[in-house]
């Protein structure tokens, strides 16, 4: 069973540096792994196709790349890239994208390296078979640095990606002025991240509202209307805005319900029967914030002037 110290769990929580949001997903990434059968670290996006979790990851992974045009993108970093699998994906669509994944995280670099070094990786391993993928992964990168501070040159990509990650930068201002540094001009910042609606600036009103989500969703809780507002006060310009979270939060939950058992039986295998409780209402309780339009999903494009 996977050992689980509690006040640390919470001291990462509650105080959620760069330090503490790496311990904090070492400590729970498996529990992920163990839900969807995959190493991809997002929420998914469903609709009437969808048939499991980690259909629905990829699912979103194509949407951010056709949001991001990287059809017609030849450099690319991506920023917080967890395990690299959307990088992966994305490569194996788009063969001659240069693509940096940034990522403090060493240990899912270095698991990401090995899925890369060995030219194989089941992108649709929810399918019956899987792809084997013949491109140029020596175009793929993997760097380990802090996203307030990329070791990238002055106008050197033309696209930077930060995919359920910036909700984790602190401050994402600075992410999105080091955004704004690298980028040409007209390069193109995409950030797809969980926002609030509707919620008081007042911590403790916002606290009260999300319940249980203010300790299991181990992130900031930004704002639409703040993201936006950095983006402009470094002169980026919006040019797009998706907003998708009924696609995310609720069938995400409905199918976790729907499983409960199985699922449950998987994860008390290897950890304390309370941290399937926490999950199971947290998702409960997004599923509710959701229809009440209280929680959202995004996807913001912005230009680079």
């Amino acid at each position: 069973m996977i050992p689980i110290n509690i006040p640390n769990i919470l001291l990462w929580t509650f105080r959620r540096n760069e330090k503490d949001v790496i311990d904090l997903y070492d400590s729970l990434c498996p529990l992920m792994q163990l839900t969807t059968g995959g190493l991809m670290l997002n929420f998914g996006y469903w609709d009437n196709n969808t048939r499991c979790p980690l259909h629905a990851q990829h699912n979103l992974s194509r949407i951010v790349a056709d949001f991001s045009s990287l059809q017609s993108a030849k450099s690319l970093v991506d920023v917080g890239s967890g395990f690299s699998v959307p990088a992966i994906q994305w490569k194996s669509k788009y063969h001659s994208l240069d693509i940096a994944c940034v990522n403090l995280n060493l240990y899912q670099l270095k698991t990401a390296d090995c899925a890369i070094k060995s030219s194989k990786y089941e992108i649709e391993n929810y399918e019956i078979e899987s792809i084997s993928i013949l491109v140029d992964f020596k175009k793929i990168s993997l760097l380990n640095a802090t996203s307030t501070f990329l070791p990238f040159k002055d106008n050197s990509v033309d696209r930077v990606i930060a995919f359920e990650s910036a909700q984790h930068f602190k401050p994402l201002i600075h992410f999105i002025r080091e955004s704004k540094r690298i980028l040409e001009s007209n390069g193109l910042l995409v950030v797809v991240m969980p926002v609030i609606n509707n919620t008081s600036k007042f911590s403790l009103i916002r606290y009260k509202r999300l319940g249980i989500l203010s300790l299991s969703w181990a992130s900031e809780h930004y704002k639409l209307d703040e993201v936006k507002s950095m983006m402009v006060t470094e002169d980026f310009r919006i040019k797009d805005i998706r907003h998708i979270g009924s696609n995310v939060y609720e069938p995400l939950a409905n199918y976790y319900i729907k499983h409960r058992e199985r699922l449950r039986s998987l994860i008390v295998k290897e950890y304390p029967t309370f941290i399937e409780t926490i999950l199971f209402r947290s998702l409960v309780k997004m599923r509710n914030l959701s229809q009440n339009s209280i929680i959202d999903y995004v996807l913001i494009s912005a230009l680079r002037m």
